[in-house]
């Protein structure tokens, strides 16, 4: 046991034995506290005393204790705003202490206020946060402190923060701001300190948004949204900050600063390739503190790969190079490929991280497909450089060995193979090539080829020909992709066989004294050899050729006999043996001699004869069978254009005829044996004669002339002597010219003075023919002088003109006058010696041109003619035609009229006038038109109206009314009319019947069908303007006081629909009517109500068509719009059957409605029911299952209980 256990122990037993009862304990009282004291006081108790100050009620962390002399008593240096409990007792007693008494210290006052920027925010305008510390002066944690901040220095509109211990975030305040913060503390008993003094800090600016960045190689930039706001200060910065480093601990850090608020980006320049940046963006306050962001980084990109190359490229693969960079420049490489150029679509890749590798193989492509290849360099960050891009095409599938059957023959190797499937092309090629070699390929052989195009997947072949005999070939069959480049399958060697005899042996030429056989030769034969005997087996052999040269095709065997019969053939020498084949022909007649001596004694303009030295016939290499003389236009003689011949070989001359005139032939002469065969002497060349020119009319001028001629199928190279005098005889010769040309002019000459010409041609050998004389010409006149035209009437006029220099009753003139300006149409002329001409039975009303020219001594007018102008004739008055031809196609409202023009010319108006009065006192209409006929409309119906027409010239003359009085007995015609009234028909049962009444503005119409009546009756058709009230049973209609009645007698009975068509005008109908909503209705006389019919209005024509079944009352009225149908939709209209619509549709219908599509005239096509759902379909067929006709047709609509309908208009497009 520890001694001092021990000693309590024993002091406990001591005092438990004998010491006297415990003395009072003193009363304690808490005199006073301040920031660092206590001072107590008590009563009672023996002195010395043990006073105990403590932090806790028990006691048990003691913050003073200890001996005191007498009350009071002062505890120092306690903690300020501090809970402190104190007890005392008497020293010598160990009895108890007092009673425990508590007390609160005073709160220090805080000074040293200060600002931390480290923590300051500003997330946005409104939300910035300032961290305000100060020195506690020993306050502990617990106490209380108030925050005052304003945003001016008077504190007005200040706002307090309750916070704890320092420091404290003040909240919510306006970005990039001022403000001014105090603080004072408030301790555990309500007691406030004094307010430190006044400090003032800013508030960060917004932190930025939108950063991002965009990289390159050695380059980067940063950019944000800019915060600039003109009006708000929370909104705008003061500048930016950017710190950047290649470190993660930004150390060492470039830094970049801005003051300009505007700014919104920056670029960073001389970067390492490959490398990973980090960097800070943020705003700059007032006082230049930056509220940074978060550290961001990016990696430069690696160098961008160069050199990409194509390196091997397989079925599905592909292999490609580039220059390798430095270790430092990439991580490594990523090569791509994709088959829409990196537009979309599976994208196939093969990496590598080796940044010295240069070569990388993609496994996982299509066979035969066109790829886009681009390789990229790839920074520490994965990210991609890419190089410029290159495409390929990979093989195609290669062919099985196991499915190609080779075949040998002597000089040809076939493969058969069973070919690549056609599609898809992943697994299809685009032709097939097959090589064979001498050597194993690649080892120096002679390499043939053949291919193929055709990708049908049937069984193919392939053949290579040319080959030599008994040799071996190594095969190698290849498939084709888009780019023709093949993808091999090597196959079996294979040895050709023995050779067969010489093929194609042909006896291509025979001459005189030699011939020419071809052959296909063989390349394994030791020598060739051709022969030619006069015996059909070749008993002796009279000439031969031959050649160690594999590569020649054929021999020529010289030193035969002319015109001689011989046998020929050839063979290929094999290890001495020769085998023969039989040339083809088997045999050939040489030439005869070529014909010596060849002459053209006579040449004509279409002739010439050749002659030449005959052969003797004495032997038969000096005779020949015939002689045939052959012209050409060139030395070929391809084609010949002329030959002729004879078999006297006697003969030594032959003329060909038919030949052009001064044109260069070429002739030959050949002598022909017995097989038809000829040998021709050297040609000979000479130009035909010319032919005499034609002579053509001479152009004039008072002080020249040019005669003219025609060629007469001589060539544009002949030349043409043309002589000139004033006398017949051309002693002497005035003038002359030599032309290529058809006409030579002379000037300088007498006007009006008579010349003689002629005219010489002269071949291209320079041989002329006997000139032609051209009869006698004169120069021409002067053009006479224009004047204006006078006496004009009616039916004529006088053209005017002055001599224009010529002598007066000397110089002949002729006018002409036309009623077209280019004097096309019918001309009339007059030839006189005066200075004017009369023209008379001329078009009233009518313009016509004017000339004249004046006539040189032989007659010829002068060229062109003096234009004299145009005059216009008077308008004479029209005339009206008898009663029934005057008038024509009556109406209810009008009716068209004619009249004659008495002679005007189509271009004269007429004014025609139209009155009720016969004496014209009232005009009720008028017109005025270019034609010989004219409507009235408008006008009152059944009313009697007076009509006269006046001519009015085109330059404004106006002529009397007609009738005119050179017409008496037209006066007795009356030219009157009458308007319809109503229209009637007899309509037949069996027929289809139709009853019109014409109006101005459209035809009102009944179409009877046939069979629709039940027996014939008599139909009148009026119009009808006083009508029935528009009382309705099933609609609400508005009248508009258009309509018809149609009565009948005898009565019959109505079998099917008719149709009634009413037209109308605009200008009839009552204001606000809705033209789309005009229906037909029938007055139901027994029942006194209106009934609408099923309808179509057709506003594009102003008219409305129904469908009736009763012969009555008829009004355009329009309808309201019927419940249940509003949202009827038709679509497509047109319907196009076939077409991307099959059906038309009907749609929005009541459940379970009928539709009745009719044609226009009545007929039913067609009757559908809607589903529940309210939609019917036409499929363009009628009721009996047969295709309806092209056309427009009518859709009845009609709901289940009959209580709604409506009419459509469709159209059925074939």
């Amino acid at each position: 046991m520890f001694p001092r256990a021990k000693t309590l122990l024993a002091a406990a037993c001591l005092l438990a034995a004998g010491v006297p009862a415990r003395a009072a304990a003193p009363t304690p009282a808490i005199a006073s506290v301040s920031t660092g004291s206590v001072n107590v006081s008590w009563t009672g108790g023996t002195a010395p005393f043990i006073a105990a100050l403590s932090t806790t009620p028990t006691f048990t962390v003691t913050t003073a204790s200890g001996p005191a002399a007498a009350s009071p008593h002062s505890f120092p240096g306690v903690a300020p705003d501090t809970t402190y409990y104190f007890k005392v007792k008497s020293a010598g007693d160990l009895g108890q202490y007092s009673s425990v008494l508590s007390t609160i210290t005073l709160a220090a006052t805080p000074a040293g206020i200060y600002s931390l920027s480290t923590y300051f925010t500003a997330d946005s305008s409104y939300t910035a946060a300032i961290t305000i510390g100060w020195n506690t002066g020993g306050n502990p944690e617990h106490t209380s402190y108030e925050l005052l901040y304003a945003d001016n220095a008077g504190f007005t509109a200040s706002t307090t923060v309750a916070g704890g211990y320092p420091p404290v975030m003040a909240g919510g305040l306006n970005a990039n701001t001022t403000y001014y913060f105090k603080v004072r503390a408030r301790g555990l008993t309500g007691a406030v300190t004094p307010y430190t003094g006044v400090i003032s800090t800013s508030t960060l600016a917004m932190r930025l948004t939108g950063v991002g960045h965009t990289v390159h190689e050695t380059t980067a930039a940063v950019s944000w949204n800019a915060l600039n706001d003109a009006g708000v200060q929370a909104l705008r910065s003061q500048g930016y900050r950017l710190n950047y480093s290649p470190n993660t601990s930004m150390i060492p850090t470039v830094t970049w600063s801005t003051a300009d608020p505007a700014v919104s980006s920056r670029d960073l320049a001389g970067l390492l390739r490959n490398t990973t940046y980090y960097y800070q963006a943020g705003t700059l306050n007032h006082p230049g503190l930056a509220n940074m962001l978060e550290v961001r980084s990016f990696t430069t990109l690696g160098a961008r790969p160069l050199g990409l190359t194509r390196l091997a490229v397989g079925d599905g693969s592909a292999r490609l190079g580039w220059t390798a960079l430095a270790p430092a420049d990439a991580m490594g490489y990523r090569l791509e490929a994709s088959t829409s150029d990196f537009a979309g679509g599976v994208i196939e890749s093969s990496a590598s991280y080796i940044a010295g590798l240069s070569t990388l193989t993609i496994t996982t492509l299509y066979p035969n497909t066109t790829y886009y290849f681009r390789t990229a360099s790839l920074n520490t960050a994965y990210a991609p450089n890419y190089s410029s891009r290159l495409s390929s095409v990979t093989l195609a599938l290669p062919i099985s060995a196991d499915l190609t059957w080779p075949h040998a023959y002597p000089h040809e190797i076939v493969i058969d193979f069973f070919p690549l499937q056609t599609a898809p092309q992943h697994f299809a090629c685009e032709g097939y090539r097959l090589e064979a070699s001498t050597a194993p390929f690649g080892g120096g052989g002679t390499v043939l080829s053949s291919v193929t195009y055709s990708v049908e997947d049937t069984l193919r072949s392939l053949a290579l020909s040319g080959l030599a005999a008994n040799t071996t070939y190594y095969l190698r069959l290849g498939t084709l992709n888009w780019q023709n480049t093949p993808n091999y399958t090597l196959l079996s060697s294979t040895r050709t066989g023995f050779p067969l005899p010489l093929s194609g042996v042909t006896l291509d030429s025979v001459w005189s004294s030699s011939a020419a056989l071809s052959y296909a030769p063989n390349s394994a034969a030791q020598r060739h050899v051709a022969q030619a005997s006069v015996h059909r087996f070749f008993g002796s052999i009279a000439a031969e050729a031959s050649t160690a040269n594999p590569a020649l095709t054929g021999l020529v065997i010289e030193g035969l006999d002319e015109n001689t019969l011989y046998y020929f053939r050839a063979g290929a020498l094999y290890n001495g043996t020769t085998i023969y084949s039989e040339a083809l022909p088997l045999y050939r007649q040489t030439l005869p001699k070529a014909l010596t001596g060849l002459a053209a004694p006579g040449v004509y303009q279409s002739s010439v004869a050749v002659s030449w030295d005959k052969l003797s016939g004495a032997t038969q290499a000096d005779s020949a069978e015939r002689y045939l003389l052959e012209a050409a236009a060139n030395p070929s003689f391809s084609p010949v254009l002329f030959s002729s011949g004879t078999t006297d070989i006697g003969q030594s001359t032959l003329t060909l005829t038919g030949l052009a005139s001064n044109t260069s032939y070429y002739f030959r002469a050949g002598a022909f044996n017995s097989e038809g065969y000829v040998s021709y002497a050297p040609a000979l060349s000479t130009a035909t004669l010319c032919r005499p020119p034609v002579p053509q009319a001479f152009n004039l001028t008072p002080n020249s002339m040019t005669p003219r001629w025609l060629f007469n199928s001589n060539p544009a190279d002949t030349r043409y002597l043309v002589e000139l005098d004033d006398n017949s005889d051309f002693s002497p010769i005035l003038a002359s010219s030599i032309t290529v040309l058809s006409s030579a002019t002379f000037s300088g000459l007498g006007p009006n003075t008579t010349y003689y010409t002629r005219v010489t041609a002269i071949n291209r050998l320079n041989r002329a023919i006997p000139a032609v004389t051209f009869a006698a010409m004169a120069t021409a006149a002067y053009p006479p002088a224009a004047l204006a035209a006078t006496g004009v009437t009616n039916y004529g006029l006088t053209a005017n003109w002055g001599t224009g220099g010529n002598i007066p009753l000397v110089t002949w003139y002729t006018a002409y006058i036309s009623s077209s300006s280019d004097m096309t149409g019918t001309v009339h002329s007059s030839t006189t010696l005066g200075m004017s001409a009369s023209f008379t039975g001329l078009v009233s009303d009518a313009s016509y041109y004017l000339r004249v020219s004046a006539l040189n001594l032989t007659g010829v007018p002068t060229d062109p003619a003096t234009d004299l102008g145009s005059t216009l004739t008077l308008p004479t008055t029209p005339y009206l035609v008898a009663q029934d031809q005057t008038f024509f196609d009556p109406m209810l409202d009008g009716f068209s009229m004619r009249w004659e023009p008495n002679g005007n010319s189509s271009h004269t108006w007429y004014y025609v006038q139209t009155s009720t009065s016969a004496d014209y006192s009232v005009i009720n209409s008028s017109r005025l038109v270019n034609a010989l006929s004219c409507t009235f409309s408008d006008l009152q119906i059944d009313t009697t109206y007076w009509v006269r027409v006046q001519a009015r010239g085109q330059a404004g003359a106006q002529t009397q009314y007609s009738p005119p009085p050179a017409y008496p007995s037209a006066v007795d015609v009356e030219r009157s009319t009458r308007t319809l009234a109503s229209s009637q028909k007899n309509a037949t049962a069996q027929t289809t019947n139709e009853i019109t009444l014409e109006t101005s503005y459209g035809t009102i119409s009944v179409l009877l069908p046939q069979g629709s009546i039940g027996s014939s009756t008599r139909l009148t058709l009026a119009p009808v303007s006083v009508f029935a009230p528009p009382l309705s049973a099933v609609s609400v209609l508005t009248p508009t006081g258009i309509g018809i009645s149609l009565n009948y007698f005898p009565p019959t009975l109505v079998r099917s629909a008719i149709t009634v068509t009413i037209p109308y005008r605009l200008s009839d109908l009552p204001p606000g009517t809705d033209r789309s909503r005009l229906v037909i209705a029938l007055y139901d006389e027994a029942n006194a109500v209106w009934v609408p019919l099923p309808s179509v209005s057709d506003t594009s024509a102003n008219r409305v068509s129904g469908q009736t079944w009763h012969l009555s009352t008829f009004q355009l009225m329009q309808s309201q719009p019927e419940t249940g149908l509003a949202g009827v939709k038709i679509y497509p209209n047109p319907y196009r059957p076939n077409s991307v619509s099959d059906v038309m549709h009907f749609t929005n219908l009541p459940a379970l409605a009928k539709v009745r599509i009719y044609t226009f005239l009545g007929e039913l096509v067609r009757t559908l029911k809607a589903d529940v759902n309210g939609m019917a379909h036409w499929d363009g067929l009628n009721d009996d299952g047969r295709k309806a006709a092209s056309g427009v047709y009518i859709a009845f609509i009609q709901t289940k209980g009959k209580t709604a309908s409506k009419s459509f208009k469709v159209a059925l497009e074939r």
